[in-house]
């Protein structure tokens, strides 16, 4: 049993393995969207998907002892490729769509192996249903072991692989625990005889065709998982907490759901079951509540996570309850399940993008739901049904419109309302999803209600969600991605020339480009907000601005003023700032300001030791490069000082609070001229950067990046500190 059970641990973990490594080699070259991991989970499970397929059908075709010496052949062939073979990529401007791209580049690198991979776990269960061994009458148990595998694989990564390894030296041990598989489904096929006799009982209930019924409940319940853990996922990064290390818990989550689940003895508390519509009913809450920020950080991260937990426990529980009472219809049962996660990852990371400027994902996953929630024998009232719906139009309507502030029996009475009517509801299969499509058509009138706000544009792509709206009580329109502030100007025509926010004339690049300390003639500026800088340009010094994202120059362009009153000439030049600036000539900066810092997940391309030497072949001798840090939870000081170490380059760092139009900023300098720097110093109030911040950890480089030592948990945990749940 050993030799069944290690292959398929092993299997499961190099598959995720390989999902993260390759993840986190691509999460660079494109801007660090988030759709990037998105994109890559859709093809995850895409040839995930085809793996199964295939193993499906052949394993009816001929039979497991036939098909393991197929088998046994499809794990050596990757060898001539990826993993013996190293790979290499080579980004430039994109060709396809983001998503289209990444399938492209994952096809002709790891594609092969990861389909090899994902036929294991369907395998070692078959080879297990068709052996002499006396677990052969409960092979779902492997499938535990496989997602246990997948789970261990997600947990270690970024506490240990990442955190400890170069990319290159995770992938050399990658592919050294690849070689151990192989050798061990070898050892395996060599020790673990299938059962011939088995197989000829098994064609009577293979003749028994499943319902279609039955497979579409397969397909929805599949499907209804993936897209919640990605939602959540989406949530926790546009909406609460821009953390990537916060990425692996939704889909940490998900698969416990799985182990906990199809396990020897499944386990799954009865009350989840019971109570699946006011589960529902609190998770469609918390996707509003979330957007209207009364609770602390942690603790919506907490309550989202745990209805995510509860929801994938409860779809987790169905399949396990509809499993085909054959093994024959094992793999079958297995291939809905993955199309349906293919399918839902396909909704959650191009459709609904595509098509919404909200994320109703969500909402959608949450009804995927409730369409498998069985129909009591018991209908509703019609009167019974009224009163929950009135209910619910009083929580999700009128609630917000009179609660500014946390208040416990505000909060008291709104989670009874939401308790009590979809308890209701779930009675009633028609009218609960009724309801949920109501507040998916409802989504963007709410989001504004919840929020306060009337956007004058809102746009949803693959790097986030922007939204411009005016603030009347500040006199400001605002530009924000996602929980980050990107920029502000005022209404008042007489005062749109001043620049605002993290760029104010009192913050520390507003201040050193009015010095001009370092006497620019031209300055490069990678990431344009709302193109406050512009302001600062002159006739003789002009400024370039890299910036990625097309819609970013778009709402610059339209909806704010700066660039078109720039006192100087601005251009900007659009795709990977680092690409791009490759492009540039040696030596035609004085200044580059690197300002892709400002709360949202960090481009690790853009701040580490080998990309500062490709700034330094842009910069004019006596030049300097200044990088923009204001980050909530995330300290780059450490990053930069080990970095500014290894370079020879003096650091100083200026921290500017809240003060009239400035908003606390913080920026951190480096040069290689002692001038400049001593007068950065005395004249300008800059700090050198404590030198001591260098011995803590790995100088990041293309090859290796970590944020798990420089996460401010403090700061994530910091609105729990003075948040008192009895307040009345």
């Amino acid at each position: 049993m050993a030799l069944l059970i290690i292959p398929t641990f092993l299997s499961a973990f190099l598959l995720f393995q390989i999902e993260l490594i390759i993840a986190k080699l691509f999460l660079p070259n494109y801007g660090g969207s988030y759709l990037v991991w998105g994109a890559c989970i859709v093809f995850f499970q895409a040839v995930l998907l085809a793996g199964y397929v295939f193993a499906h059908t052949f394993l009816r075709r001929l039979g497991t002892s036939s098909y393991l010496k197929v088998h046994l052949l499809l794990l050596f062939i990757p060898l001539l490729f990826f993993p013996l073979r190293d790979f290499h990529f080579s980004f430039g401007s994109l060709p396809l769509v983001l998503v289209l791209d990444i399938f492209w580049r994952l096809i002709v690198t790891i594609g092969p192996v990861f389909f090899v991979l994902s036929t294991m776990s369907l395998v070692t269960q078959s080879w297990l249903a068709d052996s002499f061994l006396k677990e052969r009458n409960n092979p779902y148990g492997l499938y535990a072991i496989s997602n246990l595998g997948s789970f261990a694989a997600l947990l270690t990564y970024p506490f240990v692989f990442e955190r400890y390894l170069t990319n290159t030296e995770q992938l050399q041990i990658w592919r050294i625990l690849y070689l151990v598989l192989a050798f061990t489904n070898l050892w395996a096929w060599r020790m673990v005889k299938t059962d011939g006799r088995h197989l000829e009982k098994q064609s009577v209930s293979e003749a028994v065709p499943v319902a279609i019924s039955q497979i579409l409940r397969w397909l929805c319940l599949g499907a209804a998982g993936v897209v919640m853990f990605m939602s959540v996922t989406n949530i926790i990064t546009y909406e609460v907490a821009p953390v990537p290390l916060l990425w692996i818990i939704p889909l940490g989550i998900y698969l416990m759901a799985f182990i906990l689940n199809f396990k020897k003895k499944p386990w799954c508390p009865l009350w989840i079951v019971r109570y699946i519509g006011p589960i529902i009913g609190f998770a469609a809450m918390m996707y509003f509540m979330s957007q209207k920020h009364l609770l602390p950080v942690i603790l919506v991260i907490v309550l989202l996570c745990a209805f995510l937990f509860f929801i994938c426990m409860y779809t987790q529980h169905q399949l396990i309850q509809s499993k085909p009472s054959s093994s024959a219809q094992m793999t079958l049962f297995y291939v809905m399940i993955s199309l349906g996660g293919f399918l839902g990852g396909m909704l959650t990371s191009w459709i609904i993008p595509w098509i919404s400027n909200t994320l109703i994902e969500y909402l959608a996953g949450l009804l995927l739901v409730a369409l498998m929630v069985p129909q009591p024998s018991k209908r509703l009232p019609f009167w019974q049904g009224s009163l929950c719906v009135l209910l619910l139009v009083a929580a999700f309507f009128v609630w917000p419109n009179f609660v500014n502030g946390y208040h416990l029996w505000s909060f008291a009475l709104l989670w009874v309302t939401v308790w009590v009517s979809f308890l209701g509801l779930a009675s009633d299969k028609k009218l609960f999803a009724f309801v949920l499509i109501g507040i998916i058509f409802l989504a963007p009138w709410l989001e504004s209600i919840w929020q306060k706000v009337h956007f004058i544009i809102k746009k949803r792509n693959y790097y986030g969600i922007y939204e411009v709206f005016d603030n009347p009580k500040d006199g400001v329109r605002e530009l924000v991605h996602g929980t980050t502030l990107h920029g502000l100007e005022f209404f008042d025509q007489d005062k749109r020339r001043i620049p605002l926010g993290y760029y104010s004339p009192d913050s520390a690049i507003g201040s050193l480009l009015i010095a001009d300390i370092f006497q620019a003639k031209r300055v490069g500026v990678v990431g344009l907000g709302t193109g406050t800088l512009s302001m600062y340009a002159k006739p003789s010094c002009p400024i370039d601005y890299y910036e990625l994202d097309g819609d970013v120059y778009k709402f610059a362009s339209d909806y704010f003023w700066y660039m078109a009153q720039a006192p100087g000439e601005v251009n900007v030049i659009l795709g990977d700032a680092r690409i791009s600036l490759n492009k540039a000539a040696d030596g035609l900066y004085d200044l580059l300001v690197i300002d892709a810092f400002s709360g949202d997940s960090i481009p690790t391309h853009l701040v580490n030791k080998d990309v500062l030497l490709e700034y330094r072949r842009k910069l004019a001798p006596r030049a300097g490069v200044v990088f923009h840090i204001t980050n909530r939870y995330i300290n780059l000081e450490p990053v930069l000082a080990k970095i500014a170490a290894d370079s020879g380059a003096y650091a100083a760092i200026k921290d500017v609070g809240d003060e009239g139009v400035n908003m606390r900023s913080i920026w951190c300098v480096l040069t290689w001229d002692d001038e400049r720097f001593l007068k950065l110093i005395t004249q300008q109030n800059w700090q050198p950067l404590d030198i001591s911040l260098k011995d803590q950890g790995r100088i990041w480089s293309d090859d290796y990046s970590t944020i798990l030592p420089i996460i401010n948990m403090n700061e994530l945990a910091a609105s729990l500190k003075t948040f008192n749940p009895l307040t009345w």
